[in-house]
């Protein structure tokens, strides 16, 4: 009967046939864990043609790194548990998501030299961190191939076949920990210009500061010049902040956006960490939204820990090389409570652009938008641009849609009187309550307005 490997130590005594490993020459290296499909694919198609034998390895402690000199420990307790393979999905943007290995162990020779190579995860504090390791006797043909594997290695990460020219995210999980949770691969509809709802001279600093400034980036390149950029989108909740950064990102072919809230820019080491990965990824762009929450001015900061964490970002974008291609967009509700060093300096922020509340032009294109499959009574739609000044692209949708539900609830069709408008627009309740104005994305100047003429209202009825 053949015997069966149970531990670690069992299976490399018997590859390498020698009962002493003291003589195993090794060298690893740590990559970020996003970078799991790009790695193990790389390490598969190397040694694809070797004829490997894959077999999993029980991780003791997930705390720690877990290495090849760890696997030829035979004492008790600490002898590591050969194990069946463990998969992981992962989303990669495609059809079907990446089967990653969570922690694996190929045995293969080249030539007449047994290699061992070891693929495993640990958490570092916050994050987790991806190991990759090859062993081996010495001898020439696995020497070499031992250098040019963790070359390969290298590059492949680098290039990232899977994660380039993609949008990403993370999700925070529910440990304490934070940053362990995964990646999310977007994939994000096709924004044409006319999609986006601004103004024309809106539209015009949009395309001079960042879609010429990408066609052009090459010919800056060879005239010196930096291409590294930042740019400051400000203006009230809900004009369209978020749309215009998915305009962006679908129509600069060939950068990798990175999307990143302050509250994931609070997690200790996170910012180098993004910033790390943007670099890897270039040509990419780096969204960090409610930058104000991060960037606050520091006369506004009551705290080291905050002071720090707003230092932390200008180093990172300070630090990166003159001819970094990065992007970085930067959102906020309150550009007033920016940091000046952040704001004001040129090769952090280049160029702030508003997106403002929409003016009538731009309320009558969002209600046509919006509300295609409506007919309007002749006036109606006058009436709903008038009666939404000062509103948000995010009111001016939501009362489309209650114009909707009115009109079903009436009749079931898809007409829309002016009575409807003076109804949906004129609801008291929104109308009297700021708060309520507020969340729908009304001014306070609209809001005052209606105050004043329910009061005007009030005093005519009681004459």
């Amino acid at each position: 009967m053949t015997s069966i490997d149970r531990f670690a130590w069992q299976a490399l005594h018997r590859h390498f046939k020698n009962d002493d490993l003291t003589g195993l020459v090794s060298s690893r290296r740590r990559f970020a864990p996003h970078l799991l499909p790009d790695i193990q694919t790389v390490i598969e198609e190397q040694i694809a043609p070797l004829s490997p034998k894959l077999v999993g390895v029980q991780q003791q402690d997930e705390r720690f790194p877990m290495k090849l000199a760890d696997l030829v420990i035979r004492e008790g307790g600490r002898a590591v548990s050969l194990t069946p393979l463990r998969y992981e999905d992962i989303d990669i943007g495609g059809a079907e998501p990446f089967a990653s290995l969570h922690n694996a162990l190929w045995l293969f020779q080249i030539g007449h030299e047994p290699v061992a190579i070891l693929l495993s995860q640990f958490h570092d504090y916050w994050r987790r961190v991806l190991q990759v390791e090859i062993a081996h006797l010495p001898g020439e043909e696995a020497s070499a191939l031992s250098r040019g594997f963790l070359r390969n290695i290298q590059a492949a990460g680098e290039r990232s076949r899977y994660y380039r020219n993609k949008v990403l995210s993370f999700e925070l999980d529910t440990g304490e920990n934070g940053m362990q949770g995964t990646m999310r691969v977007h994939r994000l509809p096709n924004i044409q210009r006319e999609d986006v709802v601004l103004s024309e001279a809106t539209m015009a600093r949009l395309d001079t500061h960042i879609l010429e400034f990408d066609r052009h980036r090459e010919g800056l390149k060879r005239r010196g010049q930096s291409v590294k950029k930042g740019i400051l989108l400000y203006g009230p909740p809900g004009t369209g902040k978020t749309h215009v950064i998915r305009y962006l990102s679908a129509n600069l072919p060939g950068r990798t956006t990175i999307l990143v809230t302050a509250e994931q820019m609070t997690i200790p080491f996170a910012i180098q960490y993004y910033i790390g990965l943007a670099r890897t990824l270039q040509p990419s762009i780096v969204v960090l939204e409610d930058v104000d929450l991060v960037g606050r001015s520091r006369e506004d900061i009551y705290s080291y820990k905050a002071e720090g964490l707003l230092n932390r970002l200008l180093n990172e974008m300070d630090g990166l090389a003159a001819d970094a291609d990065i992007f970085f967009i930067l959102t906020t509700n309150r550009p007033e409570d920016i940091e000046d060093a952040l704001a004001s300096r040129p090769g952090r922020v280049d160029e702030a652009i508003e997106v403002p509340l929409p003016d009538a032009v731009c309320r009558e294109r969002l209600i046509k938008l919006y509300g295609h499959a409506l007919v309007f009574e002749n006036g109606a739609m006058a009436d709903a641009v008038a009666r939404s000044e000062d509103s948000s692209a995010a009111y001016v949708k939501e009362m489309v849609r209650r114009l909707a539900q009115r009109s079903l609830a009436r009749d079931g069709g898809h007409f829309v009187s002016r009575e409807d408008v003076e109804v949906v627009v004129g609801d008291s309740a929104v109308l009297a309550d700021r708060l309520g104005r507020r969340i729908v994305g009304l001014s306070v100047k609209t809001s005052r307005r209606g105050r004043q003429s329910a009061e005007e209202d009030d005093s005519n009825c009681c004459d």
